[in-house]
């Protein structure tokens, strides 16, 4: 309302910010976490071992950690500002007010982090006398620890947007961050992360290490980390789920698309892939099947995408729950809008009133200021695509659809009434 929308018409707004994040979190969580966690177990193993080989891997692991890192996920985390600021501007300069200065520690750890995996790498041959690389080992742990750092910041941030909880009353600092599902959400994404970094680094093991010796030392490893990690994903998941409020919890498997049926078989087939994939790994790490890696593998970028599909979609019709609606219309304002209209509120807006000759264009105006933050026009996803999916209703039906959509539960759509354009 305040900011120029933009409109990403067959993708949607949502999808292209989803894409970007669910890159992202695959990168951030799975490599720059997880694999960090990884990479310095399995050098500390082949220190006590005296294996070389051992050794080496690590040392491959880490140079793929700096390379995936510092390319693709650093273009997707600008990507994924660039994209929430052009898409989303008002609760970008809310979360900014409200956090600015754990952004800003985030950075400095973000900074911190990337030298500290310069330092691992570059080192890594120079320092290998014993006493060296003790202090090698010591470095990657910091980098571990400064990686864990970023995420428990941006966690915090990331979970007030579901259960901003007294900051609501207060406008804390403090009540936002540490916010009703803080704690069982870095939990749930500390461990998910080593359990990402697990899948992706066997599967690539599995497909390009041929010597059994070294695989099934590595496997050893991960089976060590799945054990702890698979139990702690579901307990603090549980967790989680237990923290949100009711109306999000219930549009769980609405979010995902499927029926209650099918979300649940899938699901449940993901999570024995998993369990069975962990088992295999500490009993017969040798004889690990490459199409138990590949389902895996498959299974766990299955469920992630599934996780952040649903942690944006359970917000609706909030972008910050109970305070900002998915189109930027602050809560506290809804009254005033019904009595005054949105045309006559919205910056951008050409059209300030509903006459008869320009219904058209006032039209176009709601639609882009009201609705696009979820629903296009045209597009891939039908049930968001408005002109697919109400092509030859006429107004009643409409004015009668509106209030059912769980999307627009704030205030959206239109109204061709002068006084009342916010919602029919």
């Amino acid at each position: 309302m305040n900011f120029p929308s933009v409109d990403f018409s067959w993708l949607g707004n949502g999808t292209v910010i989803a894409i970007i994040t669910i890159a992202h979190v695959l990168i951030s969580h799975g490599v720059a976490i997880g694999t960090s966690v990884l990479t310095v177990s399995l050098e500390y193993r082949a220190f006590k071992t005296n294996n070389q080989k051992l050794d080496g891997l690590a040392k491959n692991m880490a140079k793929w950690i700096l390379i995936i890192t510092t390319t693709i996920g650093a273009m997707t985390g600008v990507g994924i500002w660039f994209s929430t600021t052009v898409i989303q501007p008002d609760s970008i300069g809310s979360l900014l007010r409200i956090f600015f200065w754990a952004w800003v520690t985030e950075w400095v750890c973000f900074i911190t982090e990337v030298i500290l995996l310069l330092v691992y790498y570059y080192t890594w041959n120079r320092w290998q006398d014993p006493e060296k690389k003790r202090k090698h080992i010591y470095i990657g742990i910091a980098l571990s620890i400064a990686s864990w750092l970023t995420m428990a910041i941006i966690t915090g941030v990331l979970a007030a947007k579901l259960t901003p909880g007294k900051w609501i009353d207060t406008f804390s600092f403090w009540n936002a961050f540490f916010n009703p599902t803080y704690l069982p959400s870095l939990g749930f994404r500390m461990f998910l992360a080593i359990l990402l970094a697990i899948v992706f680094a066997a599967f690539f093991i599995r497909l390009f290490v041929k010597e059994l010796s070294v695989r099934e030392e590595a496997f050893k490893v991960f089976g060590f980390w799945g054990a702890i990690s698979l139990p702690m994903t579901f307990v603090l998941g549980l967790w989680y789920l237990w923290a949100i409020p009711d109306q999000a919890y219930n549009m769980i498997v609405l979010a995902t698309g499927m029926t209650e049926t099918a979300f649940k078989i899938i699901n449940g087939i993901a999570l024995l892939i998993l369990i069975a994939f962990s088992i295999w790994l500490v009993r017969s790490p040798k004889t690990v099947p490459i199409i138990l890696s590949l389902a895996v593998f498959g299974a766990s970028v299955g469920f992630i995408g599934e996780f952040e599909v649903v942690r944006e979609y359970i917000r609706k019709p909030f972008i910050i729950y109970d305070y900002m609606y998915a189109n930027g219309l602050l809560a506290q304002d809804r009254e005033k809008f019904n009595e005054e209209g949105f045309l006559a509120n919205a910056t951008w807006a050409k059209e300030k009133e509903i006459m008869e000759e320009n219904k058209v264009e006032a039209g176009r105006e709601i639609f882009v200021g009201q609705c696009i933050a979820c629903h296009t026009i045209n597009g891939w996803r039908t049930k968001r695509a408005l002109g697919k999916r109400l092509a030859g209703w006429d107004e009643e039906s409409l004015k009668n659809y509106i209030p059912t959509c769980i999307r627009c539960g704030s205030p959206c759509l239109l109204s061709w009434e002068p006084k009342r354009n916010w919602m029919p």
